[in-house]
C-alpha cells in the first residue's frame, strides 16, 4: 500500500502461506430454511467495529501471532486504529500456521492483551460481549463448469452423512449478458433458502482497449453505461441477491501459446486501475438503482485481497515460487503491507507526499473510499484470497478504521504454481483450507466465504472443494470447511473477539448466536495432540459443548459433551485436525 504512516493499515494476526489466482483457467469461485437457513429478506448490515489490532506479518512460510493489546483506554498499540470509545481491543484469535518453509513460530505485537476489566489475559478467552461481524454463510461457485448439475441437496442442506450446510452460490455472466457455463439446477439453492450471487469476467471485445475478451484490457469509458446496464439486467432477470461489477479486476490472463508460470491459460478477464473502478462504480450505482434496485452491488472483487488496500502484489519467491503476475506493472512484491514495501513500487503506483492516490495502481478500497459517491454506490466489499492466502484487516484510514460494509470472500481454492495446488485430498490440505477460512473471518472480518468449484474440471489441481478432476473420494477440505458451514449458521451468528495466548500453529475463533448459542472452531495444525483450556467470559457460558472433529480418521466425528467448569472449556484437539465445539 502507499501510505505515509503505519496507521494506513493494520494486518492483525496474519499467518502467511500463499495462494493463487494467476494459475486457474478462471480461478473463480448458500443454507436451507429447513435447517435454519437464511432469511430471504434483505438483511441489514452487521455491526461495525474497528479492525482491532495492529500487527505485521512475516514472509511466506512464517507466522505472526496476534499478541495484541489494549489498555483500559480501548486503543491499540502504536500504529493501530482507535477503537470505539472505551471498548477494549483484542485479537480475533491467535493466527498461526505451518508455513511453506516449515514450522512457524508465534510473535505477538508489543503489549499485553487485556480483559474487559483491564486486567491481563493469561488464558485464551472467548469474549462474548465483544461482537464483531455477522456471518452470512459459506458457499461455492457454479460457473465455468461442464454444465452438469451439482449435488445441490447434499451441498445446501444438512441432510445425509455429507450434508455441508452451504448457503451461498455464485454464478457467472458472459460478455453477452447470458450465463457463463453455469451448472444446471442452480436455482435449487434459492428453494433451499440460500442466496445466489453473480459476477462477470469481461465486457464484449469491442468495448475494451485490447479488442479482446481475454488478456485483460480495460473497459472503454464511453462503454461504462452499456456494461453497467448489461450487468444490472442480468442480476435483476436472475433474481440475484448480489452482483459483482467485475470479477478479479486486478487480473489479466495470458495469451495462449505464451503462458508462463504463474499464468497458465487464456481466458476472459478485464483489468481496472483503482481510479477506473471508482469511476465505473459511480456510473453503475444509479443504473443498479434503476434496473436492479433489490440487488446488492459487490466491488471490487479483486483476486488478491492485498490489492484492495495497497499496490503491493504477493510473492512466493523466497520459497522457490513466483511473484504475482501484476498486470498494472507496479513491480512491488510483499505479503504484508508496510511503508518500506510500498516505497519500492514503480512511480505510477507511488502515492504522493500528501497521500494522493497513485493513478496507475490497484488499491481499490482506498480509491472507492476517496469518493463518497463511489463508496455509497456499492454494498458489499468483495475479495478473493489467492496467492498470499490470508485476509487483510480493514485499514485505519478508511471510515475511521471502522468497517461500515460487509466483506465477502467470494472465491478461493488451491491452484497451480502456489501452495496447496495439489492434487490432494489429505487432512494436511484440509487443515490448510480451514486456516484460510479462519484468517478471512478473524483478520479480514469476512461475513461470507466461498470456495471455487465443487469439483476440479480442468487443471488437475485443488480447485474442486470435494473432488479431484478424475476422482470420486471426497477431499478432507470439504469436511474442514464443513466444520464452519455446518455449525455457524447464516444470519444467526456473529463472530466474537478472542484474547490471550494459544500454542503455535493452533488457531481458535468463536461465534455467538442470536439465542445465546456458542460455536468455537479450533484448528490444530501440528502433528501432536493439544490440550487447550478456553475461558468464556462476557456472558453466560454453556454448561457443556459437543466436539465435532475432522482429522485423518474422522469427518465431523461427534464426541461426548465436554463440561464447561467455572467458565472454562477444556478443549482436547487431536493432531492435525479441526474441531468445532457446539454449545449443548
Amino acid at each position: 500500500m502507499y501510505n505515509t504512516g503505519l496507521s494506513r493499515i493494520v494486518l492483525a494476526g496474519v499467518f502467511l502461506a500463499s495462494g493463487c489466482s494467476d494459475s486457474s483457467p478462471s480461478n473463480e469461485t448458500g443454507t436451507p430454511t429447513t435447517v435454519g437457513g437464511p432469511s430471504t429478506t434483505s438483511p441489514t448490515a452487521g455491526p461495525t467495529t474497528t479492525a482491532g489490532v495492529t500487527q505485521t506479518s512475516g514472509a511466506v512460510g512464517s507466522t505472526t501471532g496476534a499478541g495484541v493489546t489494549t489498555g483500559a483506554s480501548g486503543t491499540t498499540t502504536a500504529g493501530g486504529p482507535t477503537t470505539t470509545a472505551g471498548g477494549p481491543t483484542t485479537t480475533a484469535g491467535t493466527d498461526t500456521s505451518t508455513g511453506i518453509g516449515g514450522a512457524a513460530t508465534v510473535t505477538g505485537v508489543t503489549g499485553t492483551p487485556t480483559s474487559t476489566t483491564g486486567g491481563p489475559v493469561t488464558e485464551l478467552t472467548v469474549q462474548l460481549d465483544q461482537t464483531r461481524q455477522i456471518i452470512r454463510g459459506f458457499g461455492l461457485n457454479a460457473t465455468i463448469t461442464d454444465g452438469a448439475a451439482l449435488p445441490w441437496e447434499q451441498l445446501y442442506t444438512l441432510e445425509g452423512e455429507n450434508g455441508l450446510g452451504l448457503s451461498i452460490v455464485r454464478i457467472g455472466m458472459d460478455e453477452n449478458g447470458g450465463h457463463r457455463a453455469v451448472a444446471s439446477g442452480w436455482e435449487t439453492v434459492k428453494s433451499l433458502g440460500g442466496r445466489v450471487i453473480g459476477s462477470c469476467w469481461s465486457a464484449p471485445a469491442a468495448w475494451k482497449t485490447n479488442n479482446k475478451t481475454t488478456n485483460g484490457g480495460h473497459l472503454l469509458p464511453d462503454r461504462y453505461d452499456d456494461w453497467a446496464t448489461m450487468i444490472a439486467e442480468y442480476a435483476s432477470s436472475n433474481g440475484l441477491y448480489a452482483m459483482s461489477v467485475g470479477n478479479e479486476t486486478d487480473f489479466a490472463s495470458c495469451a495462449e501459446g505464451s503462458c508462463q508460470p504463474p499464468l497458465t491459460v487464456e481466458y476472459e478477464s478485464m483489468v481496472y486501475t483503482g481510479q477506473e473502478l471508482k469511476e465505473f462504480v459511480k456510473v453503475a450505482g444509479p443504473i443498479f438503482d434503476d434496473l436492479a434496485p433489490d440487488v446488492k452491488m459487490i466491488a471490487p472483487e479483486a483476486s488478491l485481497w492485498i490489492h484492495v488496500w495497497s499496490n503491493l502484489s504477493p510473492t512466493n519467491k523466497a520459497n522457490g515460487g513466483y511473484d504475482s503476475s501484476d498486470p498494472l506493472d507496479c513491480n512491488c512484491f510483499s505479503n504484508e503491507i508496510t511503508d518500506a514495501a510500498e516505497a519500492t513500487c514503480a512511480a505510477h503506483c507511488l502515492n504522493g507526499a500528501a497521500g494522493e492516490l497513485a493513478e496507475g495502481g490497484y488499491d481499490y478500497g482506498h480509491w472507492l473510499a476517496s469518493d463518497p459517491a463511489a463508496w455509497s454506490a456499492f454494498d458489499i466489499l468483495g475479495v478473493h484470497e489467492y496467492e498470499s492466502q490470508v485476509g487483510y484487516a480493514w485499514p485505519a484510514d478508511v471510515t475511521g478504521g471502522v468497517r461500515d460494509k460487509e466483506v465477502w470472500e467470494t472465491e478461493m481454492s488451491g491452484v497451480l504454481h502456489w501452495p496447496e495446488e495439489g492434487p490432494s485430498t489429505d487432512i494436511n490440505n484440509g487443515v490448510a483450507v480451514a486456516r484460510w477460512i479462519h484468517s478471512a473471518l478473524t483478520v479480514g472480518e469476512a461475513s461470507a466465504w466461498l470456495y471455487w468449484w465443487y469439483k476440479d474440471y480442468y487443471n488437475g489441481d485443488n480447485e474442486g472443494l470435494a473432488l479431484l478432476q478424475n476422482g470420486n473420494t471426497i477431499a478432507k477440505r470439504y469436511y474442514t470447511m464443513g466444520n464452519f458451514s455446518r455449525y455457524i449458521r447464516p444470519d444467526v451468528f456473529h463472530a466474537v473477539q478472542m484474547a490471550g495466548p494459544s500454542p503455535a500453529n493452533v488457531m481458535v475463533s468463536a461465534y455467538k448466536g442470536d439465542a445465546g448459542e456458542l460455536v468455537i472452531v479450533a484448528i490444530n495444525e501440528t502433528n501432536a495432540a493439544v490440550d487447550l483450556p478456553i475461558a468464556i467470559t462476557g456472558g453466560t457460558a454453556p454448561g457443556a459443548m459437543v466436539p465435532y472433529v475432522t482429522s485423518a480418521s474422522d469427518n465431523w466425528g461427534e464426541g461426548a459433551p465436554v463440561t464447561v467448569t467455572d467458565g472454562s472449556l477444556p478443549a482436547a484437539l487431536p493432531a492435525m485436525s479441526v474441531t468445532t465445539f457446539v454449545s449443548n
